[in-house]
C-alpha cells in the first residue's frame, strides 16, 4: 500500500508538470529592447507576479511591430504588448485582435539634433532635413505633425534612412539636421553631448492619447477569459512595481543589463517611464489616435474600425 501511494504521488506530480508545461503561454512584444516592452514582462517573471496569478508565461519578442502583427495573424502569438497605432491599423485590415489594456498612454518621441548644428530651437526647423526610419511610419507622422504645428508643413524635408541605426549614423555625420526618436534610443548620445532635443512630440499631440497597449487575439479572449484576466492583472501589477520606489532600483539595474545604459542614462530613461498602473484605456484616446493616423496618412478613413471592435476593457474595469 505504501508503494501504491508513492506511485500515485509520482503520477500526480508528473501530471501536474505536464499540465503546467501545456499551459505555458507565449507573451509577445513588438520589439525586444524598448523598456516599455521588456520591463513589465521581466518584472512579472522575476518578481513572481505571473506565478502568483497562476499563469506560466514565456516572453516572445518580435523584431518590429509589423512582425508582431504578422504573428497575431498567423496565430503564433495570442497576447502581447504592442502599440495602439499598429493595433488599430491591423484591426481595420482584418487581423482578429482587440486592445485589452493600456500599457503606457504617453509617447516620448522627440526631435533630436546635433548641438553644434544650425537648429537650436523649434523655429529653426524651417528648411530642415529630418531622418525617419521609413516613410509612412510613426516617426514620419510625428515629424509631419511637429512641422505643421511649428508652422512649416511644407518646409521640412524627410529622408528615409532605412532604420534607427542608420538614422543615428547620418545624424552624427551631419548629413541630416535631425531625427524623430525616443530618449531610450538617444540617451547615451545625449550624455556624450552628441545630440540634444529641440522639442517633444507629446506637446503637440491631442489629449488623451493612446500609445503602448496589451492586445490579444479575439478567439483567445473568448475561449480563455480567465487566463486573459490573470495575464492582464500580472502586467498591471508589474507596471506598479516598476513605477514604485521599491521597484526603481530593480528597474534601473534591469535597463542597464538589457539596454546597456550607463547608470546616469538609466536614471534619465526611468524618469520618462509612465507605465499605466491601472491598465485603463480611454476611448477618446483611441479616437484621437485614429483621427491622427488618417490625417497623416498612416491609414485610410475607410480602414478605421468601429471603436467597439478596437477595445475590450472588461479586464481592467
Amino acid at each position: 500500500m505504501k508503494h501504491f501511494f508513492s506511485l500515485m504521488a509520482a503520477v500526480l506530480a508528473l501530471s501536474a508538470t505536464c499540465v503546467q508545461a501545456q499551459e505555458k503561454l507565449k507573451y509577445g512584444s513588438a520589439v525586444k529592447f524598448s523598456p516599455q516592452y521588456y520591463l513589465p514582462v521581466a518584472a512579472a517573471e522575476e518578481r513572481g507576479i505571473f506565478k502568483r496569478n497562476g499563469v506560466n508565461v514565456e516572453w516572445f519578442p518580435s523584431n518590429s511591430g509589423t512582425d508582431l502583427q504578422r504573428a497575431f495573424a498567423a496565430n503564433a502569438v495570442t497576447i502581447a504588448s504592442s502599440s495602439a497605432g499598429a493595433d488599430i491599423l491591423s484591426i481595420g485590415r482584418g487581423v482578429p485582435i482587440v486592445i485589452l489594456a493600456s500599457l503606457q498612454a504617453t509617447d516620448d518621441f522627440a526631435v533630436w539634433v546635433n548641438p553644434k548644428g544650425r537648429i537650436q530651437k523649434p523655429q529653426d526647423l524651417k528648411g530642415a532635413k529630418l531622418g525617419v526610419s521609413r516613410f509612412g511610419g510613426l516617426e514620419h507622422a510625428y515629424g509631419q505633425l511637429v512641422a505643421k504645428q511649428v508652422g512649416f508643413p511644407k518646409d521640412v524635408q524627410f529622408i528615409s534612412t532605412g532604420g534607427i541605426k542608420e538614422s543615428l549614423a547620418v545624424l552624427v555625420t551631419g548629413s541630416i539636421d535631425g531625427v524623430v526618436l525616443t530618449p531610450g534610443q538617444m540617451i547615451e548620445l545625449k550624455l556624450q553631448g552628441r545630440v540634444k532635443e529641440v522639442l517633444e512630440v507629446i506637446n503637440y499631440l491631442p489629449k488623451p492619447w493612446a500609445s503602448y497597449t496589451v492586445v490579444a487575439r479575439r478567439d483567445f479572449v473568448q475561449k480563455e477569459p480567465d487566463t486573459v484576466r490573470r495575464i492582464v492583472r500580472s502586467i498591471v501589477e508589474a507596471n506598479r512595481f516598476v513605477m514604485s520606489k521599491e521597484g526603481k532600483a530593480w528597474t534601473i539595474a534591469k535597463m542597464r543589463q538589457i539596454s546597456n545604459y550607463s547608470a546616469e542614462g538609466a536614471e534619465l530613461v526611468y524618469a520618462t517611464l509612465a507605465l499605466s498602473q491601472d491598465g485603463k484605456i480611454e476611448r477618446q484616446a483611441v479616437t484621437n489616435l485614429s483621427n491622427f493616423m488618417v490625417e497623416y496618412g498612416l491609414m485610410k478613413a475607410e480602414e478605421v474600425p468601429p471603436l467597439d471592435s478596437v477595445i475590450n476593457d472588461q479586464f481592467v474595469r
